[in-house]
């Protein structure tokens, strides 16, 4: 059977997966999951939470999207993705977890109101909220001011190019959406642009 990505088009989740599978030359079928709830049954027999995405292997089935990055570089044998070196391999890591924590709430504090998002039903559900969108911007600006001290001035995450970047780039490219102004953060602009003007992201097919 081979891979097979159980995703939908919307979900950033699924999106940094299919740029890491387009980026460590994967291939794989893709199988579409409604974002609407109740998830079928037959996705919830694939991974009874019903988040998306999920990685079948040929019966071997991951659910959590920043374990699956890890999954497909290591599948790959692309340690330049995920290193293998200890060290460097933990910053990957961190990045990772800090992005789990606390990155990506913020971003999607934001998300929430400027693109009329509704539990179980998705982004475009409700109209926008212009109030709460500049409360939430202006909530997200110490978040900001970390990556920029992060983001090193080669316009990747870490000292290279990794699944760490894979990771943060729909979030980059979805707040062009949002009204998140990055002029005033040169290194995470710089990043954007190097990350979304990869043959890979071009390949994952991001939704606008």
């Amino acid at each position: 059977m081979g891979l097979v990505l159980y995703d939908n088009p919307a979900s950033s989740n699924a999106l940094k997966v299919r740029f890491a599978l387009a980026e460590a030359g994967l291939t794989y079928e893709r199988r579409d999951v409604p974002l609407a709830r109740p998830r079928p049954a037959g996705y919830l027999a694939v991974n009874p939470l019903g988040l998306i995405p999920a990685l079948d292997d040929d019966g071997f089935v991951l659910c959590e999207s920043h374990t699956i990055l890890r999954y497909v570089a290591l599948r790959a044998g692309r340690d330049d993705l995920y290193p293998g070196a200890m060290r460097d391999r933990a910053r990957v890591d961190e990045f990772l977890d800090r992005f789990a924590t606390t990155i990506r709430p913020a971003f999607f504090r934001v998300e929430v109101p400027a693109l009329g998002y509704v539990p179980g039903r998705g982004f475009g559900a409700a109209p926008p909220d212009a109030e709460a969108t500049t409360t939430a911007i202006a909530e997200l600006a110490p978040v900001l001011e970390i990556l920029e001290d992060l983001v090193g001035d080669r316009a990747v995450v870490l000292d290279r190019f990794t699944i760490a970047d894979c990771a943060l780039a729909p979030v980059l490219f979805r707040h062009r959406r949002t009204g998140v102004d990055l002029a005033g953060y040169p290194r995470l602009s710089a990043l954007r642009e190097a990350i979304l003007s990869r043959p890979g992201w071009t390949a994952a097919e991001p939704v606008t």
